[in-house]
């Protein structure tokens, strides 16, 4: 399967928004009738400060996406780019196409000028935690809760 990356066109927008209820649910755990609205939410708000989605694509499927996104370190005040989101269609997945849209993402930052990439990850995301720690992302800190 031959596959090319580049910015999402406003057909795979659509597409990627009508896939965000699912995407929230796999990613965070969180089963809630809400979970399209929120993620649209949180796209949007992205979106308006100058992310991105870059895209892998067929000649005629969107595969999947990382929202190419930026934040700042509260510690150091630096600014950092941030991996807002990584998804792949189940019927692409295990074939790579994940940690290439990843790594095409990180050829994105640096580019743009970072030299600092982060993301957040849920615990209970094995698998995705694998393929960060393969391509190469270490632990900054972790984030931890209790019910009272």
């Amino acid at each position: 399967m031959e596959l090319e990356y580049g910015k999402a066109t406003d057909s795979e927008m659509d597409e990627i928004f009508s896939l965000a209820g699912v995407n929230r649910a796999e990613a965070t755990g969180i089963q809630a009738d809400n979970n399209q609205e929120e993620m649209i939410d949180s796209y949007q708000n992205s979106l308006e400060h100058g992310a991105y989605f870059l895209v892998a694509r067929t000649e005629d499927d969107l595969i999947g996406w990382v929202l190419v996104d930026r934040s700042m370190d509260w510690f150091t005040h630096k600014d950092i780019g941030w991996i807002s989101d990584v998804f792949v269609k189940n019927e692409f997945r295990n074939q790579g196409v994940a940690g290439v849209l990843i790594e095409q993402s990180l050829a994105e930052f640096k580019h743009l000028g970072y030299d600092d990439v982060r993301l957040n990850v849920f615990c209970f995301n094995e698998k995705a935690i694998r393929l960060y720690e393969k391509i190469g992302f270490k632990d900054v800190s972790k984030f931890m809760r209790i019910d009272i």
